[in-house]
């Protein structure tokens, strides 16, 4: 009885479908990333809404409830316990320019928290690069369930994604 190996055909067709199954892992890793991406992001935004109305609480039980609003525009991320393993802290749009994907930062001359995207859309839509939020102010009606108390200012604060985010970096000055 004679040994036989592979043929040149047999050989062949192993290794086209061994490159068709290399060609769809490959396309779902890249699906698993983005998503794995995406989960990541809405937990840190959980966290930073919860770690907010902690703040608004601990306000009020304090009875500073007039304090509320001066939360706008601050930076959330210094509520939390542990930032995020990727904030790079307090940054100027010059600065954040060399960020890695996935990485978050204060800008604090736009009072933005934000998230520097790992898949960017295309090379023509630089707005996509970037995914801004802000602690913005909220005006709340007033309660009126008891009427013999004066109704106060209620002003809330809300962790907003921002639409228009924009951070450019300073224009450099003019030589003469």
């Amino acid at each position: 009885m004679r040994q036989r190996g592979f043929s040149l055909f047999e050989f062949a067709i192993v290794a086209a479908v061994f490159a068709l199954l290399l060609g769809v892992a490959l396309g779902r890793m890249g699906w698993y990333q983005q998503a794995g991406e995406q989960a990541s992001l809405q937990a840190i935004q959980i966290n930073l809404r919860a770690a907010l109305s902690a703040q608004v609480m601990a306000l009020q039980a304090q009875g500073r409830e007039a304090e509320v609003a001066a939360l706008a525009g601050a930076n959330p991320v210094l509520w939390l316990e542990r930032p995020p393993s990727t904030y790079a802290g307090v940054l100027s749009a010059t600065q954040a320019q060399s960020l890695a994907a996935g990485s978050w930062y204060f800008s604090q001359e736009a009072q933005l928290l934000v998230y520097v995207l790992a898949e960017q859309e295309t090379s023509l839509n630089s707005a996509a690069r970037n995914i801004c939020f802000r602690v913005e102010l909220q005006r709340l009606p007033p309660k009126t369930a008891n009427a013999a108390r004066q109704p106060v200012n209620h002003a809330g604060v809300e962790f907003k994604e921002v639409t228009e985010c924009r951070i450019a970096p300073p224009a450099k000055a003019a030589h003469r």
